[in-house]
């Protein structure tokens, strides 16, 4: 028996992403099989197709953080899964295959109020916008709360956890065509223009961050007294896909190095958030997937902007990078 998969072989451009064959294995001792239905893109996948992701395995190997399907087989000793059952799982690397072979442990049901195509936008999703609003800054009703993110995958989730509290909620967006898609989500929209020009738009209580480098200093003087800015990544970095050293380097010397004795004078703090680091603890890994009956409580709903056949992944990679996506972009095997 064989399946699909997408690996890394070279750094480069979205056309070095190729699917080849191989053979499947059999799930051993608590592990579980997937035929999976969807796999998640994620913006890592991007810097680390590129060669600037740190925490990446050597070439070649499989990109991916997550998946949905249904279970094909169960190893010995698993139990709480059935074969036929719809799960969402995260792979930690492996992700771009039609059939993943997982610990147990990385898979759970399917929320009732999704399906399979939405399931697949949710973990990594769901765990950053949990982690950042819910476990390090703690947002809640009536605070002022921006988005930078706002129509990517955690932008969109962060925008409902936050509302649902009773924050205030602004996402930003470089797209002005994006700004309705914002609004229907019920948070005011402007453009990261529009916000940097208007100097009113200060006193927020907590900031979501996602491009890095020189547009973190700018937002932490916007946050008010005991204000939050939590950090998910370096989007600045890079540019149309392209594998720009110079512009990377750049944008992390552009990264502020923030002194404490700095923070005493504006009693706000910053944070810095790998969500895939924390999935490498197995008390975060159970206490993030138990979390995961909010989603359905609710009535969280990831918004899939475009799925596209998994033969097409250049082209799915090709529209995130150059943030033509709206909300989550997914592979279909």
């Amino acid at each position: 028996m064989s399946h699909r998969e997408i690996a890394i072989e070279s750094y480069g451009t979205a056309q070095t992403l190729k699917v080849r064959e191989r053979d499947s294995k059999d799930p051993g001792p608590g592990e579980v099989a997937i035929d999976v239905a969807y796999s998640g893109i994620n913006f890592a996948d991007i810097q680390m197709r590129l060669g600037f992701y740190p925490d990446a395995p050597k070439k070649p190997f499989v990109p991916g953080y997550e998946v949905s399907g249904k279970i094909a087989a169960l190893g010995a000793g698993v139990t709480g899964l059935r074969v036929g059952q719809s799960v969402v799982a995260g792979t930690y690397f492996g992700g771009y295959t039609s059939r993943a072979v997982i610990p147990a442990g990385q898979a759970f049901a399917l929320p009732g109020n999704l399906d399979l195509e939405a399931g697949a936008a949710l973990p990594v999703n769901y765990f950053t916008a949990k982690l950042a609003l819910t476990e390090m800054a703690r947002v809640r009703a009536g605070d002022k709360v921006l988005i930078e993110c706002a129509t990517g995958g955690v932008g969109v989730l962060a925008i409902q956890l936050a509302r649902h509290v009773g924050a205030e909620v602004t996402g930003l967006t470089t797209s002005p065509h994006k700004k309705a898609f914002i609004e229907s989500l019920g948070a005011r929209a402007l453009t990261k223009d529009e916000w940097q020009a208007d100097a009113k738009a200060t006193g927020y209580d907590f900031i979501l961050n996602a491009s890095g480098g020189a547009e973190i200093e700018p937002q932490r003087k916007r946050l008010a007294i005991t204000g939050r800015m939590v950090c998910i990544g370096l989007s600045s970095g890079v540019k149309d896909g392209k594998r720009g050293f110079v512009r990377m380097g750049l944008a992390a010397l552009r990264t502020p190095r923030i002194s404490v004795l700095k923070l005493f004078d504006t009693n706000s703090g910053i944070f810095a958030l790998n969500a895939l680091k924390v999935l490498e603890d197995p008390t975060w890994v159970t206490r993030l997937t138990q979390s995961l009956g909010e989603v359905e409580a609710l009535a969280l709903k990831p918004h899939v902007g475009k799925v596209f056949p998994a033969s097409d992944v250049a082209a799915a990679h090709r529209l995130l990078e150059t943030k033509g996506a709206t909300g989550k972009v997914l592979l279909a095997w």
